[in-house]
């Protein structure tokens, strides 16, 4: 069935009008421009306005007018109190719209905003229900832009969901219909940042990168500060994560550079962090500790997340420069920390656990074992890799052969059930911040 907004547009085309000269002395062409993708209603005496002008009676309009005022009502206090943060009370009165939708009304649009309140007060379920929405009903009507924003919201709210690997799958397939569709959208830097983002985090390194290297090449797209910056630290991270160190050093030099020019002192000190990882790797352990060292004296201690990071990066470059000692020192205040997510506390564990087998410290390696087999029981994704490995050395060393059968037939039923390793990034190559 026709719409009103369509309806007004067929008229208006038909007499060769245009929006301004149908708008000219009773509203804006953007409010023309509205009504006639029923984005909005117009009131009684400007519909009958238009219709004087379109040159039809306004009782023309009157049927799609009647049927439709009080739902039109229902939407724009829905906008309004979304507008204002009410997100439980918007969704309500969206909720009690008619179903099927009134002809007046666009459902992707309706999807979009039911969608967006529903992220906003924290249903992720339901909001990623009403983003698959605005999808289909994108590719019913033809409407590509709404595809795009739904799958780009629809992997937004995956994300909360920690269904990662499901938001990599939406922001590629939204990337894809941006690509074949030729639509020029500002959500394009969105979407391909956020999918580069979780590439890095969770894989292909190679995809990532060259991700990266697309964004930064694209001169004619307007980009800030603070996402170009972002683009050459995680270009950095994907070079280190394939073994090209250079290309690391010079893109996490660019990325602080940046930040450093926005104001962004804590984003710029994660990226010198990482930039002494990538001089470690390199082959550069002592220009990384100098680094390292000259950071210490910068960094609030209050900054948990940073102190443990550079505590952390500390105790790689400590070891790499055989000095267990104060590597050991350094990852033992980072534990210390309390901000501590089970993953990077998994890493920090089995590395306490190394070092005390290479000081001869057999009690303080099975320790950090213990720890690490609460951590890995309360969640197993947080399992680093050569844990087993070094369990077995471990328990060699204090000859304890019960343990030692028990660790095979452990290692034998991890093989059987194939219990992927964490998707987290080894602190081997570098540290991946969490995400914000």
């Amino acid at each position: 069935m026709e719409t009103l907004g369509q309806k007004i547009r067929a008229l208006r085309k038909a007499r060769g009008m245009t929006q301004s000269e149908l708008a000219r002395g009773l509203a804006t062409a953007s409010m023309i421009s509205q009504i006639e993708s029923d984005r909005t209603m117009p009131s009684a005496p400007l519909l009958a306005q238009l219709a004087a002008r379109l040159g039809v009676d306004a009782a023309e309009f009157q049927r799609e007018l009647a049927g439709s005022s009080e739902e039109a009502h229902t939407y724009r206090r829905a906008k309004h109190l979304a507008e204002q943060g009410h997100y439980e009370e918007a969704i309500h009165q969206f909720l009690s719209l008619s179903w099927p939708l009134h002809s007046q009304f666009r459902p992707e649009l309706v999807f979009q905003d039911m969608g967006d309140c529903y992220l906003k007060a924290g249903n992720y379920e339901q909001a990623a229900r009403l983003y698959d929405g605005l999808v289909w009903a994108g590719f019913a009507r033809g409407d590509i832009s709404s595809v795009i924003r739904g799958y780009y919201y629809g992997a937004l709210a995956r994300r909360r969901l920690q269904r990662d690997h499901e938001a990599i799958l939406y922001l590629e397939r939204a990337r894809q219909a941006l690509a074949t569709s030729g639509l020029q959208m500002p959500l394009r830097l969105k979407i391909e940042m956020t999918l580069a983002r979780l590439y890095l985090q969770y894989g292909p390194m190679e995809q990532a990168k060259t991700l990266y290297e697309h964004i930064l090449a694209r001169g004619e797209e307007p980009m800030s500060a603070v996402d170009r910056a972002h683009a050459h630290h995680g270009l950095a991270c994907s070079a280190a994560a394939i073994g090209d160190y250079e290309t690391a050093i010079e893109e996490a030099q660019r990325a602080i550079q940046l930040h450093e020019e926005a104001g962004n002192r804590a984003l710029a000190m994660r990226c010198r962090i990482n930039l002494s990882a990538f001089l470690r790797l390199s082959g550069k352990a002592d220009d990384a500790l100098s680094h390292l060292v000259h950071l210490d004296e910068r960094i609030n201690s209050r900054d948990e997340v940073l102190r443990v990071a550079l505590d952390h990066e500390l105790a790689l470059t400590y070891r790499a420069l055989d000095q267990p000692r104060p590597a050991m020192e350094r990852v033992s205040q980072a534990l210390a920390m309390t901000r501590v997510g089970p993953e990077i506390r998994a890493q920090l564990s089995l590395l306490a656990a190394e070092l005390a087998l290479e000081l001869g410290d057999l009690d303080r390696a099975e320790s950090e074992l213990r720890s690490l087999d609460h951590l890995v029981q309360a969640d197993p994704s947080a399992l680093p890799p050569g844990y087993l490995q070094l369990k077995a050395q471990v328990y060699m060393r204090k000859a304890n052969t019960s343990d030692i059968v028990q660790l095979c037939d452990q290692a034998v039923n991890r093989a059987a059930e194939r219990i992927p390793e964490g998707s987290w990034a080894s602190p081997e190559r570098f540290w991946i911040f969490p995400r914000q």
